[in-house]
């Protein structure tokens, strides 16, 4: 059977994420960051100095949507769906390619729905995350590794590199191999190398005037920071087991056992990347950075895709058609039973995702309910509940660092300065509410749906 055109796996792909657009239009606080930044990119006045730690990526991509009004966040929804899905299929391809024509189609299969139970991909792609970016440029890299195209494998890396700086050391060591592989392309090669770490490192200067602003921010202490673990380097082991169901790190230790033994080069030269991968995240968390789970994603995609081969060859390795639909059979209930948990968090997640669309849009309501956006401005730096800070900027139009989110706010230390307006949500999806210091006046201006505002005055 024919494989179809990728253009159409493509368009498909993006037609089916716009479509889930429909269903829950929810942004998470990073991705209104992004879209805040997109838009002061395209008015050359980018302000990083607030807000989540930098990468240029989401910005770059979304700066086009910026000029049409309104429709930036439902348009990076939609590609950023369109690519989660898009990674099942890419998935099932590496898987595939590496298992070979016999073991093939039970590779594929077992490598997407393990990618779709064991990486959080559902829970990134609803709110937005760049997180499926990624893997798409990863999974996608693994392919053209496979189809002996470097220079397109070590380009899809430095895409990567504007998501997460740990890819540059992958870039780096591939691009070296790059130089002596594909010699007439040395130039290409070499900016290649050192395109993603130069244009972070200009963009966040031009956003913030320094170098350090985006490191601070990915090394601010959080209640679930890696960093503050008795060990950093095993929490973060820890936290790729918590990324992957059980079947998966199995099967994929198994892949690498029979592929150690096969003399299989490539898929070891994939694992080796995975660990890797995971090494300097654990150094990184050494070092103070946060070592979330999410930082692991490239090595789970690709634990899921050494999985599928490992459960191909199994299936393959038996000789009756009873035994191979029977093992087939198995392996498809130990996946179900194990993913059963995350599947159903993720249903769950769907309807706290289509709360969170209604808040977003009934701040816009709340923000009209006192007089739009010149009133709101007009009395000082806005405050609102932190998770809600980077939406309520790219509403009012300000720049990240010119809204105030209250991180942490008590009585004592309210952590936001009057005179400001003041908007209030309740906890549960806004994040702590604003408190009010014992020497501040307030008053109560209008509420809307599930936002109540004041005005608050020293």
């Amino acid at each position: 059977m024919a494989r179809p055109d990728e253009r159409i796996v493509i368009a498909c792909c993006l037609l089916l994420g716009a479509a889930t657009v429909l269903i829950a239009p929810a942004l998470g606080y990073d991705a209104w960051a992004w879209m805040v930044w997109a838009r002061e990119l395209t008015q050359l006045s980018l302000d990083t100095t607030g807000g989540p730690s930098w990468k240029p990526l989401p910005v770059l991509v979304s700066a086009p949507f910026a000029w049409i009004d309104g429709l930036a966040p439902f348009l990076w929804l939609a590609l950023i769906r369109g690519a989660a899905i898009y990674s099942l299929w890419l998935a099932g391809r590496c898987a595939a390619r590496l298992a070979g024509s016999p073991a093939a189609a039970a590779a594929f299969t077992f490598a997407a729905f393990a990618l779709l139970v064991s990486t959080d991909l559902p829970r990134t792609a609803l709110y937005g995350a760049s997180e499926p970016l990624l893997i798409v440029c990863v999974l996608a890299a693994v392919l053209a590794f496979l189809s002996d195209r470097p220079l397109v494998a070590l380009g899809l890396i430095a895409v990567g590199g504007l998501i997460r700086p740990e890819l540059w050391l992958v870039g780096g060591i591939y691009g070296l191999w790059c130089l002596y592989s594909v010699p007439a392309r040395r130039q290409l090669t070499v900016a290649l190398i050192v395109a993603p770490a130069v244009l972070w490192s200009a963009l966040e200067w031009a956003g913030s005037g320094g170098l350090a602003q985006g490191a601070e921010t990915a090394q601010s202490t959080t209640p679930t920071t890696a960093a503050n673990a008795a060990s950093p380097s095993l929490e973060v082991l820890s936290r790729l087991g918590d990324s992957v169901i059980l079947p998966v790190l199995l099967l994929a230790a198994a892949a690498i056992v029979v592929a150690w033994r096969r003399g299989n080069r490539q898929l070891l030269l994939i694992a080796l990347l995975a660990v890797g991968w995971v090494v300097v995240v654990a150094l990184m968390a050494e070092f103070g950075f946060t070592g979330a789970r999410r930082y692991l994603v490239g090595p789970a995609a690709l634990s899921c895709v050494l999985a599928g081969v490992g459960a191909g060859w199994l299936i393959a390795a038996l000789s009756a058609r009873s035994l191979k639909y029977a093992a087939s059979g198995a392996l498809a209930i130990l996946f179900l039973v194990f993913g059963l948990f995350v599947l159903r968090t993720d249903a769950r997640l769907l309807s706290v995702a289509r709360l969170d669309a209604a808040q977003s849009e009934q701040l816009s309501g709340a923000i009209g309910a006192v007089g739009g956006r010149e009133a709101v401005v007009a009395v000082g730096k806005p405050a609102i509940n932190p998770y809600e800070q980077t939406g309520l900027a790219w509403k009012l139009e300000l720049p990240l660092s010119e809204v105030q989110g209250t991180w942490a706010s008590t009585e004592s230390r309210p952590n936001w300065q009057p005179p400001a307006v003041v908007f209030v949500a309740p906890a549960r999806l806004a994040g702590p509410k604003p408190a009010f210091g014992t020497n501040t006046k307030s008053r109560k201006l209008g509420s809307f749906r599930r936002w109540q505002v004041f005005r608050a005055d020293p």
